[in-house]
């Protein structure tokens, strides 16, 4: 048996708030409990260079009143999931936002701030499993999402999970790549790529 979290006697067991799994990870409602962890991949320079963003400048204080208004009162338009390993470790978020009710679709982005669990197919797992609680569950046709065109280790995070690139895009300085995940992929084929 896996070693987990205490509460999880497998890792089949069901999680607080969960929203969808992969193999070895859970997507979860987002938790008060986050905030230290959040807090810490947000004013981590590294980390938000891969979001081609600046370090969160608030202190932690102002930032868990933050978190506790989305917490209590979710944004229909943007949701934000933790992300926890087989251990039940929080080690990143994922969240889909932007979302097209008239064309079906939704932006995904995704932050593992575990350093330890970087390379290690987290990420692809956590993608693919909000991928398909999107395009299956929310039923919408179309997940994409936009990465740094030097980021060559979110690519191939990307291109595991399913999706394929489609284009490319500036804005603020940044080059990004677009990639895309579609609906009749996964019918068709559990191969990461789309039929050709």
């Amino acid at each position: 048996m896996t070693s987990t979290a205490p509460g999880r006697d497998d890792t089949s067991a069901a999680v607080l708030g969960e929203v969808a799994r992969g193999p070895r990870i859970v997507l979860r409602d987002k938790r008060l409990g986050d905030a230290v962890e959040d807090y810490r991949w947000r004013t981590d320079p590294e980390l938000t260079r891969f979001d081609a963003a600046k370090p969160l400048a608030v202190t932690y204080h102002e930032f868990l009143a933050v978190l506790r208004e989305e917490v209590l009162y979710p944004n229909p338009h943007r949701r934000s999931l933790a992300i926890e390993d087989e251990a039940g470790r929080h080690i990143g978020n994922i969240m889909y936002y932007n979302i097209d009710t008239l064309r079906q679709e939704a932006e995904i982005g995704i932050t593992i701030g575990e350093r330890g669990c970087w390379s290690r197919g987290y990420g692809a797992e956590a993608v693919r499993a909000l991928a398909e609680h999107l395009l299956g569950v929310r039923d919408l046709r179309r997940v994409h999402l936009k990465t740094l065109d030097w980021n060559r280790r979110a690519r191939g995070c990307f291109r595991k999970a399913g999706f394929v690139e489609c284009g490319r895009a500036e804005r603020g300085g940044y080059a990004f790549v677009l990639m895309e995940l579609r609906r009749e992929w996964l019918r068709l084929t559990d191969a990461p790529h789309p039929p050709a």
